[in-house]
């Protein structure tokens, strides 16, 4: 009889859906155009993967830098709407290259393009999440999809912030096994240049990060370990690894030791708790006192406006907040009964004054702990 596998890796290997997100430096091999033999490999490895049984979900970046190459312009150097008019040039000529890479097997692709709103409403995250099921249903398992941020109406205020972190939205929206996220190095580095393969926890990784990236993308290390935080929080194992050369993946997914690997958190978050702790952006924050926080994180409880002193932003009923201690940590998101202005009218004082305040019947509780998400953000 075979002993158990014991290895963190084993989560890996048996991943049935799976999230790759490839950066522009790694499609580009650092020029300026994609590079065709390379997205011909691996999308035979993505093929491969898939015939294993696996079902396979692309995040790819390139747009603006496809883009850039066509229109002739340096990158790093254009404000937003420079930035939107490349990727509304680059994203057609790159969703052309990965169909033609995909038409050598045989199989089509589809497109996604999400800006942060589609994930702040429940209503269309769980419209992400009910498309690419149908995709992968009405396909038979010979639909790829292609998701990008929509780079061409995304501006600060809308921006999911970079494919790293779509990346890891997506894999919290379709309830993903494995989060793969590759670059151009080989995982996280140590001082000395070691590569940390397996991590317990992101404080161990975040220690060794650098802020440099890559000249053709927006991100850096810091948000592919952000990424892998969120992915982590939700049960999603993750490997930041290299991206060439394109048989990587396969490798990568068969437990074997390339990259840095991050667990997923056994208690991660699951159902609507997910979307409120991982996927929405908050509206607003509330801030508590000490015995609030301790009430919330042993005894799992509601939070109530007794415990409750001060709130900032604008929030209705129903939007997702965050709730932060005394030293503005975040330690949970939830959704709130009242909006700013009612919570403020009846912070630190007790629920049964509440109609007398607000002049209507109100929850007893300013975020019921059905609907409140503990949160380790800043572990």
């Amino acid at each position: 009889m075979n002993a158990p596998d014991t290895s963190p890796r084993h989560a890996l290997r048996d991943a049935h859906t799976v999230v790759v997100k490839i950066g522009t430096a790694v499609l580009t091999g650092g020029n300026s155009s994609i590079d065709d033999a390379y997205l011909r490999e691996l999308a035979a490895a993505i093929v491969a993967v898939r015939r294993a049984g696996r079902r396979v979900l692309i995040v790819s970046s390139g747009a603006i830098g496809v883009g850039n190459g066509v229109l002739g312009r340096r990158a790093g150097c254009a404000d937003v709407s420079q930035l939107q008019a490349a990727a509304a040039v680059g994203q057609p000529i790159l969703m052309t290259l990965w169909r033609e890479a995909f038409a050598a097997h045989n199989i089509p692709v589809a497109q996604m393009l999400l800006t942060r709103a589609d994930f702040d409403s429940r209503e269309r995250y769980l419209n992400i999440r009910n498309c690419a099921a149908a995709l992968e249903e009405w396909g038979k398992s010979s639909v790829v999809t292609i998701v990008n941020e929509n780079d061409t109406v995304a501006t600060e205020e809308i921006s999911v912030g970079d494919n790293d972190i779509l990346a890891a939205n997506m894999a919290v929206a379709i309830r993903a096994e494995a989060l793969v996220i590759l670059t151009t190095v080989d995982g996280v580095e140590r001082a000395g240049g070691e590569i940390i393969t397996e991590a317990v926890n992101i404080a161990e990784l975040r220690a060794h990060v650098r802020e440099d990236r890559s000249g053709q993308g927006r991100g850096g290390m810091a948000t592919k370990l952000e990424a892998a935080r969120l992915a982590s929080e939700a049960g999603i194992p993750t490997v930041i690894g290299p991206g060439r050369p394109a048989s990587v993946v396969e490798d990568i997914l068969a437990g074997e030791p390339i990259g840095t690997f991050l667990a997923g958190d056994d208690r991660g978050h699951r159902g609507k708790k997910r979307w409120i702790a991982l996927a929405a952006t908050p509206s607003g924050t509330i801030r508590v006192d000490d015995g609030a926080v301790s009430v919330l994180r042993t005894k799992k409880a509601s939070l109530l406006a007794k415990g409750v002193t001060g709130c900032e932003g604008r929030f209705e009923i129903g939007d997702v907040v965050s709730v932060c201690d005394p030293g503005g940590r975040e330690i949970a998101r939830g959704l709130s009964n009242l909006t700013t202005e009612e919570l403020k009218a009846v912070m630190g004082r007790a629920s049964s004054e509440f109609e007398a305040i607000l002049g209507r019947r109100a929850h007893e509780e300013v975020i019921h702990r059905d609907n409140l998400a503990l949160s380790e953000r800043n572990g």
